[in-house]
């Protein structure tokens, strides 16, 4: 019981974590442009992983080098870049609603590029997770493209974590998630540090709200970090099946933390299309 207390209790800090940054990143991009918001959630996530990376820099090989390379680049760059995007044009509560179809386009990946098995219920759960995306898409508050755009956005950084997904599943297996995740960023973090010097940082360090974007570009970097660590020792003591459960807790969070701070307005078309993708997921997992 004392085991089942602790894995509940990791499932819900993960949930919190990874449901946080949709908020974050909204407040951070009133000073800072889009790609800077997803560079610097990268650069400064590499800087927090750089002991753990030091730690693991042995295991890297001729062999891991391409996996981790992409890993990091579909697994971080991707994600930062088009969340970030994403909510250039729609609320936080609605890309966090959205997360919630990455275990069904993970499976859909798995299926089509690595033999991954599936029945009735699988094809049913991955229907229904698209229909409350176009729900979403297209049901909204703003009628118009600009919406369309955003949930675009949200779908491909949904696509990039699912290809890292499967990627660090099918290609690495020799490495555990904590060694995967260090030394993938390994790669990216340069990469994103060097792209920051190459933006117009001035005019965001005068603008009337850097020291609140800023305080929050940190803070999502610290919970990038934290939720990597704790949602590895999650899937270590517990299941897959039990940990891809966040995909039912992060949109609650988000949608909680864009009522009450963001001031977002949630539409029934939208609950019921969080309903389907929800019911989608549990579909995918029977």
């Amino acid at each position: 019981m004392q085991a089942k207390y602790k894995n509940w209790t990791l499932l819900l800090l993960v949930s919190f974590i990874w449901g946080s940054p949709y908020i974050l990143r909204e407040i951070a991009l009133k000073s800072f442009t889009h790609s800077q918001v997803a560079a610097f959630q990268v650069f400064l996530s590499f800087v927090l992983f750089l002991p753990l990376i030091f730690k693991n820099f042995n295991k890297l090989n001729k062999k891991n080098i391409g996996p981790l390379l992409l890993s990091g680049i579909a697994g971080n760059i991707g994600p930062s870049f088009f969340f970030a995007k994403a909510q250039t044009l729609i609320n936080s509560s609605m890309a966090g609603m959205l997360n919630a179809m990455l275990p069904s386009i993970t499976l859909v990946l798995a299926i089509l590029f690595f033999k991954g098995k599936s029945n009735k219920n699988t094809i049913l759960g991955i229907a229904l997770g698209f229909i409350g995306a176009l729900i979403i898409a297209f049901m909204g508050d703003s009628m118009g493209s600009t919406q369309f755009m955003g949930v675009f956005y949200v779908f491909m950084a949904i696509l990039s974590v699912a290809i890292s997904i499967n990627i660090v599943s099918f290609a690495l297996p020799k490495l555990n998630g904590i060694e995967i995740a260090s030394l993938a960023f390994l790669f990216v973090g340069p990469m994103a540090g060097a792209f920051l010097l190459t933006t117009d940082l001035q005019s965001v360090i005068t603008s009337e709200n850097f020291a609140e974007s800023a305080g929050m570009l940190a803070l999502l970097a610290v919970l990038t970090f934290f939720g990597v660590i704790f949602y590895n020792q999650l899937i270590k003591r517990s299941s897959y099946i039990f940990a891809a459960s966040i995909a039912y807790l992060i949109p609650i969070v988000a949608l909680f933390w864009g009522i009450t701070i963001g001031g977002d307005h949630i539409t029934i078309s939208q609950i019921v299309a969080i309903a389907l993708i929800l019911v989608g997921v549990n579909l995918t997992h029977r």
